[in-house]
This record gives structure tokens, sequence and C-alpha cells, in this order.
């Protein structure tokens, strides 16, 4: 991949020689007040000779040490210029890619020999030529406007990607990190370090551009988790014994309730810049899933913790127009291996990058090590779990949903933490499934909606409501409904204002989940299908069902503004529950571009880290939840 010099340094462009100084100025003075002395001696020869031939010997002298600075002066420079070009020529060399530089009307001032050898070519042939005349005609308009345009504090990097002509007549598909380097008073050039990446340009008659968007984050310009999926397979196919290896990076610092979508593209693009320039040649940068960064190593696992440290080491405080972001970063490596799939080598490196972020920022765990300990947390955290309610680590948080047609916050759903004495905050994701393998969950679902249901009784507001996910086992355990009624017995809070979320999969149930779920509407509660669209949905299945609620997952959501499939995804959702007469919850909305998106479809009911983060207790009493629909 590319490689670019670290920011603050010397850029790699052709160097200055050093400036005229006030030393050249007094020489030039010197020397002319010097001859001036000279030409005085010689006329006043006629009037006194002695004294006349006196004042022409100091002249001369005068004369002959400004002679002698000046070389002097000279032989400094051009001894500085020698350095600077030393440097410069040993600083190109050590790049790992070939490197172009070009001026103001991109022109080509210095090409190194590895870019020459990409095309074909001489490097001095390349000097002096435009660069637009080896660019393919259809590439040229867009390479030319994004290369002219005007400099800017974001435009330290950027990745474009066009055809070049090479000396045999072929097109060769060019991927090329530019660094505007206009601005600096010491450059004034664009300086490009290139990579050839033909061997994924598009089959004949595809459209290239098209293809290109498809397979590019637009953000960062990296090859975004479509391509990356493409490369693996090409790599587990061709390699022929060759060792790979993966190593994922995962962010910590760019929280959406703190980073607006400007700066997280600002700070993105430069976390990129810092990653590029800490790779190898052969390694190969992409965008993963979550706004992770995915590298796919020419190498051994070894070879792949060595990257990853070097790449983890990268990630720190950034700053930005509003302030610094103190940005960290973890990574998992893995092996690939001939004999596991795409799909399953990116559930290992997710394995290995988990553990990492959870051994805390820097660390770098392989998949295997990483197994190890997930098995020793999960077997630590299933002991600790029995007791953990006795011992008050378990507690609610509520996430408000919000009305973005009435500006309001109709509801709030309550969601369980743990917070373990020596792991400290466990993902409900992590203990949850824990839970459900055995009894333990039908009692931490008990003391949840008891909990919640007090919880929301307690505000001043008498329309509020909250919503409860309960459990498969604890709704086929039979005791859902006497359950639920004793929670609202002894919090006071009306049936309306409750709702029980189950997932897709209880629907599918005995015929005894389907009463008691039918007796709960009696009471008044409201029943939602929570993760709706990701199991067993359809309208058959959900025609004459008791349910009042559909709430869309946010798998839905994942690059929806960039995605039309995704988009017709949401509105068909929409149209669906709109044909049931259920209203639909969309979860996961974390930025205002898709705020105003599902805004625009018609979607009513939202909730996310747009509007607010889950709230403490203490918090929702305080009337947090009034100020979420601030948001929309």
């Amino acid at each position: 991949m590319t490689t670019a010099p670290l920011l603050g340094q010397p850029a790699a462009a052709s160097p200055h020689a050093p400036r005229r100084g006030r030393g050249g100025l007094l020489a030039v003075c010197t020397l002319a007040v010097g001859t001036v002395a000279v030409l005085g001696g010689v006329l006043a020869v006629r009037v006194d000779q002695f004294l006349g031939a006196g004042i022409a010997a100091t002249a001369l002298i005068a004369f002959l040490a400004a002679q002698l600075m000046v070389q002097r002066r000279q032989r400094r420079l051009m001894g500085a210029l020698h350095d600077s070009q030393a440097a410069f020529r040993t600083l190109v060399k050590s790049s790992v890619d070939p490197v172009v530089i070009l001026d103001r009307a991109l022109r080509i001032r210095f090409a190194s020999q590895s870019a020459a050898d990409l095309l074909g070519l001489d490097a001095t042939r390349l000097v002096g030529n435009l660069l637009t005349r080896s660019v393919h005609p259809d590439d040229a308009p867009t390479l030319i406007g994004a290369l002219t345009g005007h400099p800017s504090v974001t435009s330290d990097l950027a990745v474009r990607t066009a055809r070049v002509r090479h000396a045999d007549g072929r097109w060769r598909l060019i991927q090329a990190t530019v660094r505007d380097l206009r601005a600096d008073p010491d450059v004034g050039a664009l300086v490009l370090y290139c990579r050839d990446v033909t061997s994924r340009a598009p089959a004949p008659g595809v459209d290239a551009e098209l293809l290109e968007l498809s397979l590019t984050d637009p953000v960062t310009g990296l090859p975004n988790r479509a391509a990356l999926v493409r490369r693996l397979g090409t790599v587990q196919r061709e390699a022929a014994g060759r060792p790979f290896a993966l190593a994922l990076i995962g962010l910590s610092g760019l929280d959406a309730d703190v980073v607006t979508p400007d700066i997280e593209a600002t700070a993105l693009r430069a976390i990129t810049a810092r990653l590029t320039r800490g790779l190898r040649g052969e390694d190969w940068l992409a965008r993963g899933k979550d706004g992770d960064f995915v590298v796919l190593v020419d190498g051994t696992v070894a070879d792949a913790e060595i990257v990853a440290a070097r790449l983890v080491g990268a990630v720190g405080p950034l700053s930005t127009s509003t302030g610094t972001l103190l940005l960290t970063a973890a990574a998992g490596v893995i092996g690939l291996a001939p004999d596991v799939d795409t799909g399953e080598a990116f559930r290992r490196g997710d394995v290995a990058l988990r553990s990492a972020q959870a051994a805390g920022p820097g660390s770098v765990h392989r998949y295997d090590e990483a197994r190890r300990i997930a098995q020793d947390r999960r077997t630590a955290l299933a002991a600790d779990l029995d007791g953990a309610l006795e011992r008050g680590e378990l507690r609610l948080n509520f996430q408000p949903v919000v009305d973005v047609a009435m500006n309001r916050t109709v509801s709030v759903e309550a969601l369980l933490r743990w917070r373990h004495p020596q792991f400290g905050e466990v993902s409900p994701t992590e203990f949850v499934p824990l839970a459900e393998e055995s009894p333990l969950i039908t009692d931490i679902g008990r003391w949840v909606l008891r909990e919640a249901c007090a919880t929301v009784a307690a505000l001043d507001d008498d329309e509020l409501g909250v919503a409860v996910n309960v459990s498969a086992r604890q709704v086929r355990s039979g005791e859902l409904v006497p359950d639920v009624v004793a929670a609202l017995e002894d919090s006071g809070l009306p049936a309306s204002r409750l709702i029980v979320e189950i997932t897709e999969s209880v629907l599918l149930d005995d015929s005894h989940v389907i009463e008691d779920l039918t007796v709960l509407r009696q009471l008044g509660v409201r029943i939602a299908v929570d993760d709706f669209g990701t199991g067993w949905s359809s309208l058959a299945y959900l025609v004459g069902m008791p349910v009042d609620v559909l709430k869309m997952d946010q798998y839905f959501l994942a690059n929806v503004e960039h995605d039309p499939a995704r988009r017709a995804m949401c509105r068909a959702v929409l149209q669906l529950g709109a044909s049931l007469g259920l209203p639909i919850v969309v979860e996961g909305v974390t930025t205002p571009a898709v705020l105003e998106l599902l805004r625009d479809m018609g979607h009513r009911y939202l909730q996310g880290y747009v509007f607010s983060r889950p709230l403490e207790a203490e918090q929702l009493a305080a009337g947090a939840w009034r100020t979420a629909a601030v948001a929309s």
C-alpha cells in the first residue's frame, strides 16, 4: 500500500537552494565599496602619489577579501544544496512505493525509477511531461479536477485512481495517494505515492466508474468491505501456498454523541494517512464493518502482529477544528488458511479484535490467544452472573424513542447493564446469552420488569411508555403473564404504558405463547416484535398475530446513505407496517443525515444515539428524556 512521509517531516519534493541571507548582501556591499575605493585610489595618484598608493592598496585588500567571502558562501550554498539533494534521493529510494512529484500545472517535476518501471519507461523521459498526456481520456477530466482543486486542511491525503498508458500500449490501473503540498513554500507541489491495482480492474463491458464507487469507501477512498471480500477470495484461490494474514484495527474515541459527521470524516481521513504510512509495500488496507480498518498482510501471523502493532501505535491524539480527539486503537490478527472461508475469517478476526479491545488500548491479540482468553472470560462471567443481582451489580439504562412528527419522546426502552467488579462494564451481547443458557434468565427478566415499571411510574408524566425485552425462555416458561401483572400492580403503572418486546422466533413457538400474548393485549399491554426483518418475518406470520409494534433492526441502516438496496428495504418495511396497521420503530439512528433520510421516507418513530445515549435511572428521573427530541 502507499507510504507517505510523516506529517510535519520534510516532504518528498525537489529541494530548493537555501535563500541568500544578510551575509550575501554584506558581501555585495563590500564588493561595491572596494571597487569605488580602487577607483578613488587611482584618481588620487595625481594629487598625492604616496597617499593614493596607500588607499589603493587598502581598497585592493578589501576587494580581495570580499571576493573570498563570496566564494566561501557559494561553496556553502553548493554544499547545502548537494546535501539536500542527497537526502531527497535517499528519502525517495527508501520509499516503498513509486513517487511522482507534480508542479502546479500537473507537469512531472520528478519521478522515481520505481514509478518509471511501473509504466515501463525511463525516469528521465517522464520529467517535464504533463501527467494528463499519459492518462486515459475518460479518466483525465475527473483526475484533473481532483488534483487542481484548492488545497485545504483536509486535503493532506486523498486517494485517486486512473488508467495510465504503459510503454507496451496497454492501460494500467494506477492508484495514487496524493499529498497536497502546494501551500508549502518549500515544496509547492503535489506528491503522489503510486501503486498498480490493475489486478482488480473491471472486466470489459463493466462501468469502471460505477464499479469503483461500489468498491470504495466514500469517506477515506479506501477499498470497502465488498472490495476486501473480493480480494480475499482472489488471494485464497491464487496464493499457491504463500502465507497471508489479516489484521483488524478497531478505533475508539469517535463516539457519535461527541463527534459530528464532518469531524468524524476529517478524523478518518487523517487516520487513514497515518495507517498508510505504516504499511509495507505489499500490505493492503481497506475499511471493514463498523468503521474498523482491515489490513491484508502479505506474510505470516507473526508479520501481521508486527504490522498491527505499528499501526495501533500510529493512532493517537488528533487535532481538529473543534479540539483534540483522544483516539486509541487495538488490533486482532489471524492467519488465512485455504480451508477457512471469508466469513469464518472475519468472524475469527472479530473475536481477536474484541479480545484486544477488552485488554485495553494498544493491545494486539492473535485469534488463538483471543479464543483462549474469551473462553476463560466466558467461564468467569457465567460463574459470577449467578449472584450479580443480589450483589447489586445489575442496573437499567433507558433509551428514548422519539416521535419525529410530534417532536417528543413517547417511550423509553429498558436496557439491562452489568458492571462487573473485575471486568467493568460487560456488554449485554456477552452476558445475556450466558443467562439464557440457565434458569437464571427468568429471575433476571422478572426483576427487569418490576424495576422498569417502578422507575417510569415514579416519573412526573402520565403518558411516557416503557418497553421491556422479554427472553424467549421467560415467554416459554408460562410465567410471563403473572410476572407482568405483578410488576404493574406493584408499580401502579397503567398497562397501556408497558410494551413487551419479543423476538420474531417466539411467534413460531407453541400455541400457549400466542395465548399468553393475547391475554397481555387484553390487559392493555402492547406487544412489539424486536429486531424485525432479521428472522422469520413475513406477512403470513404477522397476519392475525397479537402484535402492536414492529421494531426495525439497525442492520437495515448500515451504509443506508450510499446503498440504494438498503434504502429500498427501509421503505419496504415501512410499507409492510402500514399495510398491517402497525407503527414501525427504527433502531440504531446515529447521525443527522440518516435521521433526515428516514424522516423523508416517512418513518415517524426513531431511536438511537442521534437523540440520546442510554440514560441512567437518575438522568431519567431528572427529565433528560424530555430533551432527547431536541435533536430532531
